[in-house]
């Protein structure tokens, strides 16, 4: 672990003389690459209404991601037919071929499906955007989205619910990996903190519109409207460019230069930008990829801080927060609805990452991280210490009907609701927008591809798990011992940031990778 801890604080001499070192003793051209790396591109001539554009277009796919995760939430009392629902099911004649009630354990699987889908498309995702390219993939993926809605819409029986969600993720799973790779990979320093918030952003707003449709919609006709976004889509996406770095990686460099020009503008000039992309092409080409490179002494830094900031984003606690969200307000004393409930929690989401994405060039990254864990750890410790509180009470009332621990627990009421607005806020602010901004910063453009992946399929090998076995836990170790296993992920989060994790912000490639102190070899894979 000092090892580590040592990389991220590489004195400048030691890696300039450690580069130097590394030239003096190739000729190669991978060698003269790096003597063009380095120098300060001028970006002030370029426009940045284009690349918003491009962000958009790209991060699409991560909305109508966000729509598959948010759909069962609001559907789930139609789909369970519960009684007094705010939206009872269309159909209830038990005859009708259209008639489908599900029960606890097909709900919980329609429910965690998303989550496997997509961890199985995020290992595909770094291998087909290095094969057929960054928008085709992107243009690609409309059609599973589509599938999947549809067959949703056209369901007789839970399989085809499955089927349609696993699809639905497993699209969603490599829009995780290809869509922040892209927005990285055409953002200039000054708004490359800004636009990597897209994808979470448009995540939380997809969970926000789909929440909405459920407050009076039948699930069916919400699945129709949903059905429509993938369409948007596949025009957005046709719109614009093929990733300039991309192209240049393949020799086409009359399209990286007419990507350049739409992306920033006629009079920006272009051409220190594309020598640097060819200069890190050349360095990168000049070596053969393989997936054991995520293991050399090179990567496997900047591969395990990806995976970190994956694995304490989905240990942070907020699935077992928006689990327990209706018996939180209920405890608050609250009457809302519980979609309506639902729908406050996803607009406090919305807005404060929205406020992040303001704050991520003025604070940095780090500093968005660490405010997130703590404010998430204190929020999991104080539900914990009021879950206690209740449990406790419930064990006394069984002992001693006459007790009045019951009035302690009404009279804290507003801690549990509190804890949960803070815990939403302090995720939506770091831990929920960062690990998708930062593991594209952070990983060489070697091993952007594979260790994508591998980050992306740990976010949801652990969201699939956490969701599919949260039930169990709380039976387990009852709700207050899960809130505080949470806090303690979340206390390991804080010690991850503060001795691991570098700062991103207005660096170049280059420079970030100087923070983990070690280059790529020059010449030839090594299996190091």
């Amino acid at each position: 672990m000092a090892s580590v801890n040592e990389g991220f604080v590489a004195d400048e001499d030691v890696i300039l003389e450690k580069s130097q070192d590394l030239e003096s003793r190739n000729s190669s051209p991978s060698a003269k690459a790096r003597e063009i790396l380095g120098g300060d591109i001028d970006y002030s001539a370029a426009r940045k209404a284009p690349l918003f554009i491009a962000t958009i277009a790209a991060s699409w796919g991560a909305f109508i991601l966000g729509s598959f995760l948010g759909w069962s939430s609001p559907v789930q009392p139609q789909l369970q037919h519960i009684p007094n629902a705010t939206v009872p099911p269309h159909v209830t004649n038990e005859e009708s071929v259209w008639y489908v009630k599900l029960d606890n354990t097909e709900m919980a699987m329609v429910g965690s499906f998303v989550n496997l889908g997509a961890l199985l498309g995020a290992l595909s995702g770094g291998f087909l955007m290095d094969r057929f390219g960054r928008k085709l993939v992107l243009i690609s993926l409309s059609l599973p989205f589509v599938v999947g809605w549809l067959l949703i819409i056209v369901a007789v029986d839970p399989s085809m619910l499955y089927i349609g969600r696993i699809l639905g993720g497993a699209a969603g799973g490599i829009v995780s990996v290809v869509a922040p790779s892209y927005v990285g990979e055409i953002s200039i320093p000054s708004v490359r903190g800004l636009l990597g918030f897209s994808f979470q952003l448009m995540v939380v707003l997809g969970i926000l519109v789909v929440s909405l449709f459920g407050l009076g919609l039948d699930w069916r006709l919400i699945s129709a409207i949903e059905a429509v976004f993938p369409f948007i889509f596949l025009v957005s996406v046709l719109y614009i460019p093929e990733s300039p770095y991309y192209s240049v990686k393949k020799g086409k460099s009359s399209e990286a230069r007419d990507a350049l020009k739409w992306l920033r503008g006629p009079e920006y000039d272009m051409e220190q930008e594309l020598a640097e992309m060819e200069a890190r092409v050349r360095i990168e080409l000049s070596q053969k990829s393989r997936f054991s490179d995520l293991w050399s002494s090179w990567a496997w830094k900047p591969v395990m801080v990806a995976i970190g900031l994956m694995v304490f984003q989905q240990l942070s606690g907020i699935n077992a927060a928006l689990f327990n969200a209706v018996a939180i307000f209920e405890s608050a004393g609250s009457e809302l609805d519980t979609l309506v409930a639902a729908v406050l929690l996803n607009v406090d989401q919305v807005l404060f990452c929205f406020i992040s994405s303001l704050l991520v060039e003025r604070l940095g990254r780090r500093t968005l991280f660490l405010i997130s864990e703590v404010g998430m750890c204190i929020s999991m410790f104080a539900l914990g210490a009021f879950f206690f509180i209740k449990e406790q009470c419930e064990k006394e009332l069984e002992a001693t009907p006459a007790s009045d621990c019951q009035q302690q627990v009404t009279a804290l009421g507003w801690l549990p609701l509190t804890s949960l607005i803070l815990f939403i806020a302090t995720f939506a602010v770091g831990a929920g927008p960062m690990p998708w901004l930062m593991f594209g910063e952070i990983l060489p453009a070697r091993v952007k591809g594979p260790g994508g992946s591998v980050a992306s399929f740990t976010n949801w090998f652990l969201a699939f798990i956490v969701t599919l076995t949260f039930v169990d836990i709380q039976e387990a170790i009852g709700s207050s011992g899960a809130f505080w296993m949470f806090g303690g992920f979340c206390v390991l989060g804080i010690f991850f940031t503060l001795f691991l994790l570098p700062e991103t912000k207005g660096k170049t490639p280059e420079q970030i990778q100087s923070f983990f102190g070690i280059h790529p070899p020059a010449n030839a894979s090594s299996s190091d």
